[in-house]
Parts: structure tokens; sequence; C-alpha cells
């Protein structure tokens, strides 16, 4: 199962890539997870197959939570989650123990303590395993900071705090930039959920990222100001442009262009998926930025 396309064929030293690379085949690998799981019954100490499966096995279970809010989830969405990160879980901790100072177990474990922690301190604990590893991996620091989240085990200090935090030394040009625009989106959507009546709630959503727009915008310059050499280059950039769409301002077209230009041809499902169709989202982004003209 092993080829110059798989993961693994991304190396040790390439860990950016190799995090994406097993982020692309984990949900595509879930429809074949019984052939994953017969491959590393037959083969039980080789980390690669292992690697493989409980990434599938942990996007498995978000497939089966689905995308929706904790209240609109079914018990049964719930028990598919729970079920197949406890199995992502036992897979990817024998992966740890194979191969000790591979970041890539424990960033896929990561997937799991988000969806499934086994208590509220295990997202820190297996980011903490992440941060000694490779301190600036990018989809493992995202969610690490969804979970610091109110949605999820953490409160909006919490959040703020482990955004700015991360991002104070970070290169120029690095996607990890643009946390601190995920983190005010994500106080954008509570905004919207919070307290008072639907007026009071929208007024509070609709004014609050113009009002955020002074410190997003440093992070933007940041990122612009570098190459796009990280594989995870454009995501940063669509992070950014989907902050300024949904900012709608004249005064942000040009710099939501910017992002735009340099976002690459196909949609993240996230955090475009927060506002409607991922893909629909990114063409009218296109068309507001005035590059589609």
């Amino acid at each position: 199962m092993q080829s110059s396309g798989t993961p693994q064929a991304a190396t040790r030293d390439q860990p950016y890539r190799r995090e994406l690379a097993l982020d692309t085949f984990a949900y595509a690998g879930s429809p074949i997870l019984p052939k994953l799981l017969a491959a590393a019954e037959n083969d039980p100490d080789n980390v690669h197959l292992l690697l493989l499966l409980g990434s599938a096995q942990a996007a498995a279970g978000w497939q089966a939570r689905g995308s929706r809010r904790a209240e609109h989830t079914t018990d049964d969405q719930w028990a598919g989650l729970t079920d197949y990160t406890q199995q992502a879980r036992r897979t990817l901790l024998r992966a740890t123990e194979l191969d000790p100072d591979d970041v890539a177990p424990w960033a896929a474990l990561m997937a799991v303590a988000l969806g499934a922690p086994l208590a509220t301190r295990e997202p820190a604990e297996i980011y903490n395993e992440v941060h000694k590893r490779v301190p600036d991996l990018v989809n493992a620091t995202l969610r690490r900071l969804q979970s610091t989240t109110k949605k999820w085990y953490g409160s909006e200090e919490e959040m703020f705090t482990f955004a700015r935090t991360r991002i104070a030394d970070l290169p120029d040009g690095h996607p990890l930039l643009a946390m601190i625009a995920v983190a005010h989106i994500e106080k954008h959507l509570q905004n919207y959920r919070a307290g008072g009546n639907k007026i009071k709630r929208l007024w509070r959503a609709v004014t609050y990222l113009s009002k955020q727009r002074d410190e997003v915008n440093a992070a933007s310059d940041r990122l612009l100001a570098g190459a796009d050499d990280h594989p995870h280059s454009q995501w940063g950039h669509q992070i950014f442009a989907t902050y300024y769409l949904e900012a709608d301002k004249e005064q942000d077209k040009d710099r939501l262009a910017q992002h735009m230009r340099r976002s690459g041809p196909t949609p993240m499902r996230w955090p475009w998926g927060y506002f409607g169709n991922h893909k629909e989202q990114f063409a009218k982004a296109y068309k507001t930025s005035g590059l589609a003209d």
C-alpha cells in the first residue's frame, strides 16, 4: 500500500507536507477501512499502516457525527463519533509507541481529542506532544485552537490568548497567522447565538468583525508579506478571505482580493462552510473582490 503518492512518501523531515497528506488521505481512506484494518492486522507493527488506519478511523468518526452543532446531533451520530475515535485512539497510540519521535501520530490524535476526548484536558495534553516535536504544525494547532473555544471545551479568553500567543513569533508568510482571523470568526458566530432578541444578536454579529479590523489586518499584512511556500499557505489566505468576505466592508475589498489571488483554485471546506456551501462562498469571494470580472 506504499507508493510515491502515499502520506508516508512525505518523509519525516517534511512534517508539514506529511500532515497535509495524512489529512487528505484520512477522508479518502475511510471507505476502505476494512482493507486497512485487515492490512494492519497482518502487519501490526507497521507504523505507516497504523498512521493510515488511525487517520481514516478518526475521519470516519467525524463523518458519522456530521457537521451540525451539538444540539442538532443525534445520539446515533455521537455514538458513531465515539466508537470510531476510540478505535483511532488505540491505533494511533500504538503508532506513538512504535515511533516515539514521530509527530505524525500525535497530530492525527488531535482530531480524536477534539471530537471525543477522554477528559477535557486531553486536547492540551495531546497538543503538548505535538508542540514538543514540531511547534507550528498547522492543522494540529488549528484543532487545538478549536478545542479552546467556548463551543468546545474552553472560553473566549482562552481562545484569544492561545491565538495571540501562538502567532506572536511566527515568521511572515506562516499560514498559522490566520489563527487570529479564526478566533474572531468564532466570536462573530458566537454573537449570532448569544442571548437577547434576534435584532440585537444580528446587530452584534454584523458590527463585530469591523471593530476587530486593526488586529486582523496586522496579521493579514504579515501573511501577505511572506512567500507562499508552505503546504498550507493557500488555506491561510482562504481563512483571511473568509473573514473579509463576512465583514463585508468596501475598505476590505482590496485586501480580500490580495488573499483570493493567493488562495489557489480549490476551496477549503472550513471555514467557508460556516457561512454556507464552501464552493459557493469561495465563488462569492472571487466576485466580491472583483477578480471574477
